[in-house]
């Protein structure tokens, strides 16, 4: 590994443990799928207080027809979007850039249909089967822009970091001068060195990442309208924050949405997040595992139900099902967050440096063998 660090709290909140190694608690990286989390987080108080329905229709509000081709008369709700069970993939053209529409991906004969790529078979039809895929969450984030007026990066600021005097954005939206100065890139072992994946090169401030089509380099942040294209600030997985960053969500996450006495995320709702929406089910498969890690699922959160062996989803031993959190995996970076509902201890790690392929299997469930190492280390010290 070119680097790891982790976190952990104990029931009270006191630091239990802090162990880095390649890498400070405080410098920024692109944190992958916990991303997705932070913007169930926003989303939905939200939703809730603009009165939408979860599991009514999302076209009328996302402003074109969001139906799945083989599924025609099944609505795609929200809390399909946030649990993955959406009969929604990703398609080649994914992530549609600055300047075309999220719209284009799911009208027959637009530049980014991809002949249909973006939709599951006819067997995982809406509502019925679990299959991870990012272009849910950038739904999502079209759905928060649509209801807020805002751009997702901005309402973001708006309703959750700035509240928690975070220095954090997706696609470094916000991030401060110092911050970014700081950043961790993602890296993988090729050719003899450590090769950067992500973050080589950090935008100056103000400027963000941005994916462009090709004929369009030159489009700027200015040049977007809210509500056209969800995946423009990549709610899926372009956070940038550190460690302690992590550490700060999760505290909010185990005191029930609170934060030095006051609530920034609704109770209500973060107990929506942290309520199973869809389990495995074992007898008769309904949901796309990713090799064990996926099990069950909430509203953008991780449910697991603590299934022991090399397998299954026991990542914190016996009172697994008792953790809630969301891993992340992308660009080398291997990150996890995750609090636990019974006695709010808290655990934040991150591995930076995984290969795509050929990763150190771990031996007690389905987390590789470096992200095993970290829990266990952290478990170990909270006793």
């Amino acid at each position: 590994m070119a680097a790891a660090a982790v976190m952990a709290r104990d029931p009270a909140g006191q630091i239990s443990l802090i162990a880095a190694t390649g890498l400070s608690v405080d410098q920024p990286f692109r944190v992958a799928s916990i991303s997705k989390m932070i913007a169930a987080a926003g989303f939905l108080p939200l939703a809730m207080r603009e009165g939408l329905d979860l599991d009514a229709d999302v076209s009328p509000l996302l402003g074109f027809s969001l139906r799945h081709p083989l599924w025609p008369e099944t609505p795609i709700t929200a809390r399909m979007l946030l649990s993955h069970t959406s009969g929604l993939r990703n398609g080649s053209s994914y992530p549609v850039p600055l300047g075309h529409t999220l719209a284009e991906a799911f009208q027959p004969g637009a530049r980014h249909y991809d002949a249909g790529g973006w939709f599951g078979p006819a067997a995982h039809g809406p509502g019925t089967w679990f299959a991870y895929a990012d272009v849910n969450f950038a739904l999502i984030a079209q759905l928060i822009e649509r209801l807020s007026g805002l751009r997702f990066d901005l309402y973001m600021r708006r309703a959750l970091f700035e509240p928690l005097g975070l220095d954090i954005g997706y696609n470094w939206s916000g991030v401060s001068v110092a911050k970014r100065a700081k950043a961790a890139p993602g890296l993988r072992w090729i050719n003899g060195r450590w090769t950067a994946q992500v973050d080589a090169v950090v935008p100056p401030y103000p400027l963000t990442t941005l994916s462009h089509a090709p004929q369009t380099p030159d489009l700027k942040v200015e040049d977007y309208r809210p509500g056209d294209n969800g995946f423009l600030f990549s709610p899926q997985g372009g956070l940038r924050l550190s460690l302690s960053d992590m550490d700060r969500l999760a505290q909010v996450f185990a005191e029930g949405g609170r934060s030095h006495g006051k609530s920034v995320l609704p109770a209500s709702a973060l107990q929506m997040m942290q309520t199973r929406a869809w389990t495995l089910d074992l007898a008769a498969s309904n949901g796309d595992t990713d090799e064990g890690v996926f099990q069950s699922y909430g509203l953008g959160v991780q449910t697991p139900t603590g299934r022991p062996g090399p397998g299954g989803d026991a990542f914190f031993g016996p009172d697994t099902a008792n953790w809630r959190g969301h891993l992340g995996d992308a660009y080398g970076w291997m990150t996890g967050l995750f609090w636990n509902i019974k006695d709010r201890r808290t655990l934040v790690w991150a591995v930076n440096g995984m290969p795509e392929t050929g990763r150190p299997p771990g031996l007690r469930s389905s987390l590789t063998a470096p992200e095993e190492a970290l829990v266990d280390r952290a478990l170990a010290a909270l006793g």
